[in-house]
């Protein structure tokens, strides 16, 4: 799965390779692959910075 984070300053982050996306009561997580490195990473974003996000 894909999901693309929309930042409250503008900014848009596309992410690829999505599991184990979880809502929190701040936030969400998930982990994903790099396109360019292969790397698996856990990455964690805040309700209070992100005016949105899609899950594709």
């Amino acid at each position: 799965m894909e999901l693309i984070v929309f930042t409250n300053n503008g900014q848009t982050y596309h992410f690829f390779e999505v599991e184990d996306f979880k809502p929190t009561t701040t936030g969400f997580s998930f982990t994903y692959t790099g396109k360019a490195t292969g790397v698996t990473r856990k990455a964690v974003f805040n309700n209070t910075s992100t005016a949105g996000y899609a899950l594709v």
